[in-house]
């Protein structure tokens, strides 16, 4: 009886024993806490800035107080936010590019050109300066993102690739020619004397000298039509057996061609050759 009342009392001894305090292993004074500590953040660059020498601020490195302007930098560290000249700076963290590049400003290794009002402020409130450039900097990054959001969503237009310009109509000598029906035939005579069939606008056949030369409206027999002068061609009522009047006559057989073709294959003389 007495040993079960004494494994009882054990059990209700152990369950309702007080909470033991640690020591906390960040306190200095090895002080008792009840919850872990936070770790400190690494230092870090807020900013560069550059002010007017007549203006200078007071470097905030222990032990040093001087005046400084140029590429004044902006630390976090240790919770604080600290003013320090470039030589202490570097003193400080090891090197001038110990932590890299600033977070809210640029402008080279010079800094931030400040307004006199921010001056006035990073000598007054430095953490209060680096809010301002840190919601600067995070609304143009918002900007930027939001930008390129809008270019996501906007549908992109489907080019529809431009057809290229159609090459200008073939000059030829024939005005009167038919507009589609514009194969020709090169008919070769004696005596480099040279025929073109060319078809009229209005379906008929015309016989064409190349190159018109003197009498050229008395060379051709009765059967290739009668010459017209005005066009300078003959109108010929039946193209069949005016070829093959032609062909008795010493002509070569027809070269069905078209217009660009005949000045290669029977080329004008110049004037004066």
């Amino acid at each position: 009886m007495h040993s079960r009342l004494w494994a009882q009392w054990r059990i209700y001894k152990h369950s309702h024993a007080p909470i033991q305090r640690i020591a906390c292993c960040n306190s200095p004074s090895k002080l008792l806490c009840s919850r872990p500590s936070q770790m400190s953040k690494e230092p870090a660059l807020l900013a560069i800035v550059v002010v007017p020498p007549s203006k200078a601020v007071s470097c905030q490195a222990p032990g040093c107080g001087h005046r400084v302007y140029a590429a004044v930098h902006v630390v976090e560290d240790g919770g604080q936010t600290l003013v320090l000249g470039s030589t202490c700076y570097a003193k400080r963290y090891g090197s001038s590019s110990a932590l890299g590049s600033p977070k809210y400003t640029s402008g080279g290794s010079g800094g931030k050109a400040l307004t006199d009002e921010e001056r006035d402020l990073l000598a007054a409130n430095a953490a209060e300066l680096i809010q301002r450039f840190k919601d600067a900097h995070e609304a143009q990054l918002a900007a930027a993102r939001a930008q390129l959001q809008a270019q996501r969503a906007r549908p992109t237009p489907f080019a529809i690739p431009a057809r290229p310009p159609a090459p200008p109509p073939t000059k030829h000598p024939w005005p009167w020619q038919h507009k589609r029906n514009t194969s020709v035939a090169l008919v070769r005579g004696p005596d480099d004397q040279n025929w073109v069939r060319v078809q009229h606008h209005n379906g008929s056949q015309m016989l064409v000298p190349w190159p018109v030369f003197d009498g050229w409206d008395e060379a051709l027999p009765p059967v290739c039509g009668i010459p017209d002068l005005e066009l300078q061609a003959y109108a010929v009522p039946n193209i069949v057996e005016a070829l093959q009047s032609m062909r008795r006559i010493g002509f070569a057989p027809p070269e069905v061609t078209s217009w660009p073709d005949i000045m290669k294959l029977a080329p004008v003389p110049r004037a004066g050759n």
